[in-house]
């Protein structure tokens, strides 16, 4: 368990500190290296300063976390990759806050992003909408194809589908490697356009095939060369 009062100023706004304690969802990322048998040769948060004391709350448990290497030719090989775990913190009675293990994966993560221009014509009536693209990248992370599908809410029209793929193909990737070499992929990119803070808080999307939701602000792998074999949902490290 986490205390209250050590975890707060982190985790949530000032002003929130006064209201009733409710669930805090936080997302963290590493930069994992593989060998060849799937071991966990290093660990790296990609922002150790954003939420120090969770990251290093989790550590120890990705560390006996269980993955399957990329392979070349089918021989499994030392593979690079981010993992993103996304934790729930639960208030209990004593002013503690519990940490439960959500869900995690394996896949690229953005390395370079720009945001996307507010198209005018819904900005003057203060219109919001969730676009959720499918991009492909390079060996190099660089975009070489976006294109708007079906799965965010509220729905998006044209002009918004067009400002976020004209933003997305200027976006860059940190691709998993194997062996030290880049490997190109695909991944489905959740964008929100919110003309008020509380509009954001409204943007939702869901893999149109698999139905999962997908969080904002970070990309789903559409088939990462690594796997996480280790079940951690509602886990407790």
């Amino acid at each position: 368990m986490l205390r209250l009062a050590s975890m707060i100023a982190l985790l949530i706004p000032a002003w929130a500190a006064a209201e009733a304690p409710k669930p805090i969802a936080v997302t963290l990322q590493w930069s994992i290296a593989l060998d060849a048998a799937g071991v966990i040769a290093s660990i790296e948060p990609i922002d150790s300063k954003l939420h120090p004391q969770l990251t290093e709350r989790i550590e120890p448990s990705i560390k006996s976390w269980h993955f399957t290497p990329g392979k070349i030719d089918g021989k499994p090989e030392p593979t690079q990759t981010t993992l993103t775990v996304h934790v729930d913190l639960e208030p209990l009675a004593d002013g503690n806050y519990g940490v439960h293990l959500r869900k995690a994966g394996t896949g690229p993560r953005y390395e370079h992003l720009s945001a996307p221009e507010y198209p005018e014509a819904a900005k003057a009536i203060r219109r919001s909408a969730a676009v959720l693209l499918d991009v492909v990248y390079d060996a190099d992370g660089h975009i070489v194809e976006a294109k708007p599908i079906e799965g965010g809410e509220p729905k998006s029209r044209g002009d918004f589908d067009r400002a976020a793929v004209a933003a997305v193909k200027h976006w860059t990737f940190t691709p998993e490697s194997i062996a030290g070499h880049g490997v190109p992929g695909k991944a489905r990119v959740p964008i929100c356009f919110a003309a008020t803070p509380s509009q954001r808080g409204q943007c939702r999307w869901n893999s149109p095939d698999t139905h999962a939701s997908l969080d904002a602000d970070q990309p789903l792998a559409l088939g990462s060369v690594v796997h996480l074999e280790t079940d951690i949902a509602g886990r407790m490290p």
